[in-house]
């Protein structure tokens, strides 16, 4: 079944409305936030002292994406279990971005913080599913990888990749290990909408549409 505000006859406008705002209220240790024009692919936006975060905007999904990592607590890449968020839900999307320059090893700690109202859904750190979900909502100003490379999301070497959710779920802390490659992890959150009285109904609409996959 649908979310509910896929009925809403001002959505466009609202959409246009909500993306105008700033969601990430700041962040602190190394992650930075970037913007477009940016690639990341593997080797054209490297930084061993920064970890970058990319506002990719708010989508009203056009297919189911899946989730490796929700609710509080610290997530690794592990697969399972997997959460889906349903088509036709209205999320906003952030892609971190962790790529040392060179082939030098670096170890970096960062967390964001979004704006009071928007919460996080869940997270993707696993290798397939950033792929599946960068056609439907990567940005046109950004470059996504085009080849397949398998080490894209966290690994447990050179060291425990990680990302922790508090109990609030309105800030993220990475904690990421990279040498040859990237390390991406994209959180989902339920954006602030325009106008705010269309607030609660979203809200309701977005975790409606989120599920937990049967083993």
């Amino acid at each position: 079944m649908r979310s509910p505000f896929q009925l809403i006859p001002c959505l466009a406008a609202c959409l246009v409305a909500a993306h105008a705002q700033a969601q990430i209220a700041g962040t602190t240790g190394a992650m930075t936030e970037v913007f477009a024009p940016i690639s990341f692919i593997t080797g054209e936006n490297e930084s061993s002292s920064e970890i970058r975060i990319f506002d990719e905007g708010i989508t009203l999904l056009a297919a189911d994406v899946f989730i490796n990592a929700f609710g509080p607590g610290v997530h690794g890449g592990t697969v399972p279990p997997l959460a889906s968020i349903s088509a036709g839900t209205l999320v906003r999307s952030y892609l971190v971005h962790f790529d040392p320059t060179g082939s030098g090893f670096a170890a970096l700690t960062g967390e964001v913080f979004f704006t009071p109202g928007e919460f996080i859904i869940g997270v993707q750190t696993h290798t397939p599913l950033l792929y599946a979900a960068d056609p439907i909502v990567g940005d046109p100003g950004a470059t996504y990888p085009d080849t397949f490379y398998e080490f894209r999301g966290f690994e447990t070497l050179p060291g425990p990749d990680s990302v922790t959710l508090p109990l609030d779920m309105a800030s993220a802390s990475f904690t990421l290990f990279a040498e040859l490659g990237v390390d991406h992890a994209r959180i989902f959150t339920v954006p602030i909408p325009a106008p705010s009285s269309l607030g609660a109904f979203v809200v309701l609409g977005a975790m409606s549409g989120v599920r937990r996959r049967r083993a």
